[in-house]
């Protein structure tokens, strides 16, 4: 996204300076997925934005990460101490997991409404035929409410597991 009149070609100088002042007091947070694949040179650019806008910046990747915001022999020091906490989503991920898909999946059907899943079995059979993932869930939940629709059906796990069948896994 450019913000207006924000300029789109430039030195990384010009450029950051443009985003600085574009982010400075909008309270926006910035999320950079596979942040892993950044160099280091974006990653200060990034943490120039930071100290001089404001926002706050959230950096998603895998554990390689951390070893590119230390430096392998602990050289970027300024860069790291930047950082405010460091989650590790798979130690955290079975506490919580089936609750927040619930409630994800809940919002997707009828109504948007969370407690439109009165039935356990039909959520148990959202998780198993998605096998967990939340891509797939969207697409399934997406085309089982398009089917309950059109077919002037409520949604059922047979519903379910039969509009699973014609994903791509």
């Amino acid at each position: 996204m450019y913000p207006s009149g924000a300029k789109r070609t430039g030195n990384i100088h010009e450029l950051s300076e443009e985003c600085i002042q574009a982010l400075t007091g909008t309270g926006w947070v910035i999320l950079v997925d596979e942040a892993e694949l950044l160099p280091y040179r974006a990653l200060e650019v990034l943490r120039r934005i930071h100290d001089r806008s404001g926002v706050a910046i959230v950096l998603a990747g895998m554990p390689r990460l951390l070893i590119n915001l230390r430096g392998s022999r602990g050289e970027f020091a300024q860069l790291y101490s930047r950082v405010g906490m460091c989650l590790n989503l798979e130690t955290h991920k079975d506490k919580s997991e089936q609750e927040d898909f619930n409630r994800i999946l809940g919002s997707l059907l009828a109504d948007g409404d969370e407690d439109s899943l009165t039935q356990p079995e039909l959520a148990e059979a959202f998780f198993r035929c998605s096998k967990g993932n939340y891509r797939r869930m969207f697409k399934l939940a997406r085309g089982v409410v398009r089917a309950s629709a059109i077919g002037d059906q409520g949604l059922s796990v047979k519903l379910v597991e039969s509009y699973a069948q014609m994903l791509i896994h």
